[in-house]
């Protein structure tokens, strides 16, 4: 209904001719002369919402309904670690969020769709990847995520401190990258950072031990059913990690 401005002409070419202007939702309730026409013209500050959002969840949405480079499908973090890591990360409805190593965008859209007075910077590396995340973005209608081409930390550098951060997909330098994250958290501020091997888990939780005292780690092994014939087989993704720490 925001999409549009209305203008009702009544009565033209008579005495009591009117024009009347307003958004299209504030002509409820009005009354007008029979004698009119509706013209409506499309705002040009409201962009389109695209037919998929239409019965989209908050968050925890089903991996195929994000767009994923088809060499690196896959990669996306898996809805069962996805809302976990979300949940985790405490986001307020004007939070500052960052999704680093942001990969086609899944955890920075829910983000944006839970901050929506706030704002979410999703920071990529991969220019494959970073206009994933655009088009995720229009796919789901938020409009509070910026996608940003560049590698962390310098790519944070002019960025507002964060009250929440998600990380994944940096490699090796996934424990620097957490511990400098964490120095730009605000207070009260909380970091998730996801990791797919042992070396990373027990590098991440030291980091994070040595900046915040203390942090949380979840292992996670999904298996999910399918249905073969009259039985339900379960296929099982790869075991994954969850490292979590607040900022006193």
């Amino acid at each position: 209904i925001d999409y549009f401005h209305a203008y009702v002409c009544e009565n033209l070419g008579s005495p009591d001719e009117r024009v009347t202007q307003c958004d299209l939702k504030d002509l409820v309730g009005q009354e007008f002369s029979a004698l009119n026409v509706l013209v409506l013209v499309r705002n040009p500050d409201v962009p389109d919402r695209p037919s998929q959002m239409i019965g989209r969840r908050l968050f925890g949405n089903p991996d195929e309904t994000f767009l994923q480079s088809k060499p690196k499908r896959g990669l996306l973090t898996p809805v069962e670690v996805r809302v976990m890591a979300l949940a985790e990360m405490d986001i307020g409805p004007a939070s500052v969020v960052w999704d680093v190593g942001a990969g086609s965008g899944s955890v920075g859209v829910e983000a944006a769709q839970i901050a929506s007075s706030g704002s979410v910077y999703a920071i990529e590396r991969d220019a494959e990847d970073y206009q994933l995340i655009s088009d995720n973005a229009l796919r789901f209608g938020v409009t509070n995520l910026t996608a940003i081409l560049g590698q962390a930390p310098e790519a944070w550098a002019d960025l507002p401190d964060p009250d929440s951060v998600f990380i994944g997909g940096t490699g090796r330098a996934v424990a620097t990258i957490a511990k400098e994250a964490f120095a730009r958290l605000r207070k009260g501020g909380r970091l998730v950072v996801n990791v797919g091997s042992i070396e990373n888990v027990g590098a991440v939780h030291e980091a994070l031990r040595q900046v915040a005292g203390e942090a949380n780690v979840w292992m996670f092994n999904v298996a999910r059913g399918t249905q073969q014939l009259v039985r339900v087989r379960f296929e099982s993704l790869n075991p994954t990690f969850l490292i979590s720490a607040v900022k006193d």
